[in-house]
């Protein structure tokens, strides 16, 4: 454990900051966080480095038995197109990354280390402090974990100062006290644990204000800004336009965080930035890095004004580069949807989740009709925007039933290009996370994994088991391209063994050739007649669903979230 009390002085221009960004293997999107850290602590005249995950193959946590390859294990799961790390993105793929980040401190020699962390990626780190636990470097770790689970984070042997909420101005403020030999206690937003394990908790300040800073990606490699999108390859930017979410879904964090600076009177989480300082970014980032994509990361990209959508496009001629962002069927509109077409929004990626109307209402507190969602999957076709559907699988309380409702409700849906499957991951900060470990599915001191890995819900029959959710998870974009004819064959493919697999492969290849194809502008072949013709009669498509659960077992699930 590092000191609270720093002696030594240094001057503004010798004093060194190394950013270490773990990361899940090939997550491929630059973090923007690290990018307006760099700008920040650049600002104040410091030295600024970066140590990243991102390119390394293992990881070397002790927590995994198997090396999760983010990029690559979406292409195994039919959500995006086949590439190439190497030859399409120009990566090249890294190994000893404990060794190479102790090197890295070694050599650069840091007055401090921030780490920027999520709940994935935190145990992770901890293997990284631990590997210059020795050097006695003071450091700071933040990010989503610590903010949502202070408790478990400072607990940790490794960690001595976390901070919570947004880091804009506690990086500052620790930073100047470790340079000025200052304590590190009562920082706004730190927690601190001293040598005898005492934790001094200090309040987080005001919200910031997020027009000020224009992100700095210079630390990051070149082959970071190469993304696959649709089949081609561009050199994209995260953009930041929308902090926060105004949506309160259960197995989202993002609730809890508004709620938190709500009741602690720090502010409005949901900020936009204004129309004008957006643009000031958009140039910055487009001339500094030569930028040819932009990727918007608002949870809820147009979850704003319909004036302020407009505005945005009316700014945008001047870009008219390709951009990608998500938000959900029911912001859309025909208006809205051509506007974007003419300033060339390339995708756009919307979550529906679950295809129960009545489990998506109750328990993930998503509302809105499956008739609705149907209706507008119509209208988005129609706009020549490229989609993608995003659902997630393994939900607690979920059963067979319950998959097979959201595979019809996928089938009833109009004109997308990808499907991209997740497997439920109870984050802390979440009130789903609550429900599981209410109903004795989760140890509430389990530490999340990746949401494509294996799901860590122990539940009982009739809900579904972590090997249940793995072959659902393989065959799913199957099931909903499939005539039901097949459908014997692909649940015979759930099951990985040698038998299952070969006719995995069997339909995935054909999958992958008739309807992924090489680009998102290829048409698509179907081998059920009623698929990629628009519906004539809604009737005729899945509508409405039944109340798989019982009352008792939907009280059980909703009881726990209440209040949360």
């Amino acid at each position: 454990m590092v000191s609270s009390e720093q002696t030594q002085i240094k001057d503004r221009d010798d004093f060194k900051v190394l950013i270490v960004y773990p990361n899940l293997p090939l997550m491929l999107v630059p973090g923007l966080a690290i990018a307006l850290f760099t700008r920040i602590l650049k600002d104040e005249g410091y030295g600024v480095d970066m140590f990243e995950t991102t390119h390394y193959d293992s990881h070397e946590t002790n927590y995994s038995e198997t090396k999760i390859n983010y990029s690559e294990n979406r292409v195994k799961l039919l959500n995006v197109r086949k590439f190439s790390i190497k030859d399409d993105l120009g990566i090249e793929i890294k190994s000893n990354m404990l060794k190479d980040f102790r090197e890295k401190v070694i050599d650069y020699q840091p007055d401090l280390m921030l780490f920027s962390i999520v709940e994935d990626t935190f145990l992770q780190a901890l293997t990284m402090l631990d590997a210059v636990e020795d050097l006695q470097i003071p450091h700071l770790v933040g990010g989503v974990f610590p903010t949502m689970a202070p408790e478990v984070a400072i607990a940790a042997d490794a960690i001595s100062l976390i901070g919570l909420g947004e880091g804009e101005q506690s990086i500052v403020s620790v930073a100047n006290a470790v340079r000025q030999g200052k304590s590190l206690e009562g920082i706004p937003g730190t927690w601190l644990k001293k040598p005898t394990g005492e934790i001094i908790k200090t309040a987080q300040p005001p919200l910031a204000d997020i027009n000020d800073i224009i992100p700095d990606f210079s630390l990051f490699e070149r082959s970071r800004f190469n993304r696959p999108m649709g089949g081609r390859v561009f050199k994209m930017v995260s953009i930041e336009s929308y902090r926060g979410c105004p949506y309160a879904c259960t197995y989202c964090n993002s609730p809890s965080q508004r709620l938190f600076t709500k009741k602690n009177e720090l502010g409005n989480y949901l900020r936009r930035t204004n129309i004008e300082r957006l643009r000031d970014h958009m140039h910055a980032l487009k001339d500094d890095l030569d930028i040819e994509f932009f990727f918007f990361t608002d949870d809820s990209f147009l979850a704003r004004p319909r004036k302020e959508i407009f505005e945005f496009c009316d700014m945008y001629e001047e870009f008219k580069l390709p951009f990608y962002f998500n938000t959900r069927a029911e912001n859309c509109d025909t208006e809205i949807l051509a506007r974007l077409k003419e300033v060339n929004c390339y995708r756009i990626a919307f979550g529906i989740e679950c295809g129960n109307e009545h489990f998506r209402n109750k328990v993930l507190r998503r509302k809105i009709t499956n008739k609705e969602i149907i209706k507008r999957f119509e209208m988005i076709a129609d706009s020549g925007i490229a989609f993608s559907l995003n659902v997630i699988i393994g939900l607690p309380g979920e059963t067979r039933e319950l998959v097979m409702d959201t595979i019809e409700l996928v089938r009833s849906i109009h004109g997308y290009d990808t499907l991209t499957s997740f497997i439920f991951t109870p984050y802390h900060g979440t009130s789903l996370r609550k429900a599981a470990v209410a109903n004795g599915w989760l140890d509430d001191s389990t530490i999340t994994r990746h949401n494509t890995s294996r799901s860590l819900l122990r539940m009982p029959p009739p809900h579904l088991s972590a090997d249940e959710i793995d072959g659902l998870l393989m065959t799913l974009p199957l099931y909903c391209y499939f005539p039901k004819s097949e459908w014997d064959n692909i649940r015979r493919a759930e099951t990985a063994d040698e038998e299952g697999l070969q006719i995995r492969k069997h339909y995935s290849d054909i999958y992958s050739e008739n309807f992924l194809n090489e680009n998102q502008d290829m048409a698509k072949t179907f081998f059920d007649e009623t698929k990629g013709a628009k519906a004539i009669d809604l009737k005729e498509n899945y509508l409405t669903s039944k109340e798989r659960l019982s009352a008792e077992s939907m009280e059980r699930l909703i009881t726990p979230m209440i209040g949360f």
